[in-house]
């Protein structure tokens, strides 16, 4: 933790820089010890006044207390740092059990993301079907295709008894492919 203060129009007193410090102290425990404090006192007419920046590595507050009496406007500032801070770690635990409930909801659900474990080889065949169809025209595979939602068909072309494959283009158009 590191602490600098400025005392404008005051003289910074051994006993206020102490009342400072221990002020400050309780926020190491919500963001331990790399904390920059700068605050600033300043003396005017009848107004007491206390500025406190605090610095992290992920984000800035600032506090402003404002009375007659300087303590009372150290408290005031640190008061305000507390309410950001408060709600800065709500934030972050709030984001924290949306995340875990999320993850839970789609492990439960299967739809979480998938291991290494669990990822087949790259060249590997992930799933193989046996089919048998009767041979058809070029006709009965295009009503097959348009009333299926496969984006292809293979089948037996009756005319030439060839192993045709039918398949939809990304334009909506047919393609037919003749095997040899």
């Amino acid at each position: 933790m590191k602490v600098e203060i400025t005392g404008r129009r005051i003289l910074i007193t051994p006993a206020l820089r102490e009342y400072v410090l221990k002020k400050l102290r309780k926020f190491t425990k919500v963001f331990g010890e790399d904390i920059t404090f700068h605050v600033v006192v300043d003396v005017e007419k009848n107004r007491q006044i206390a500025e406190i920046l605090l610095k992290t590595k992920m984000l800035n507050l600032a506090g402003k207390g404002e009375t007659d009496d300087m303590y009372n406007s150290i408290m005031a500032a640190i008061e305000k740092l507390e309410r950001q801070a408060l709600k800065h770690k709500g934030k972050i635990i709030e984001g924290k059990r949306q995340r875990a409930q999320a993850k839970s909801v789609a492990t439960k659900l299967g739809i979480g993301e998938p291991t290494s474990r669990s990822l087949p080889p790259k060249d590997s065949v992930v799933r193989e079907e046996s089919v048998q169809k009767k041979p058809m025209t070029v006709e009965e595979a295009t009503l097959e295709l348009t009333r299926s939602d496969y984006p292809f068909v293979a089948f037996r072309n009756s005319d030439s008894g060839e192993v045709n494959i039918l398949y939809r283009r990304k334009d909506g158009s047919l393609r037919l492919i003749h095997t040899h």
